[in-house]
């Protein structure tokens, strides 16, 4: 199974759905540079991701610093507990929960 990074209906939100995986985060960052380049604020769903690993977590540390740089808003929702949990075990959980 592969990523698909799209809008939500609403265009409000950034919907991740798939795996987040080593196999797949290379994908995944191309598709999340096309689909935020224009938005002032990115706010990324995770609610239909299936299945993730440590590289998910590195994604998303990066997708951070991207929004840092770029003078933008990012926050994650609804991260997955196994997401949240290699993040806690790398001792960077504040960075995926906090806003900014």
């Amino acid at each position: 199974m592969g990523v698909e990074i799209s809008f939500d209906s609403t265009k409000q939100y950034i919907q991740v759905k798939g795996e987040l995986t080593s196999a797949t985060v290379m994908s995944a960052l191309k598709q999340f540079t096309r689909e935020c380049k224009a938005l002032p604020r990115w706010v990324i769903d995770f609610t239909q991701v299936t299945r993730v690993d440590s590289c998910a977590l590195a994604l998303l540390i990066e997708l951070k610093r991207n929004a840092v740089q770029k003078n933008k808003n990012i926050s994650f929702i609804y991260l997955p507990d196994a997401l949240l949990s290699i993040a806690k075990l790398s001792q960077v959980e504040l960075l995926l929960t906090e806003k900014g």
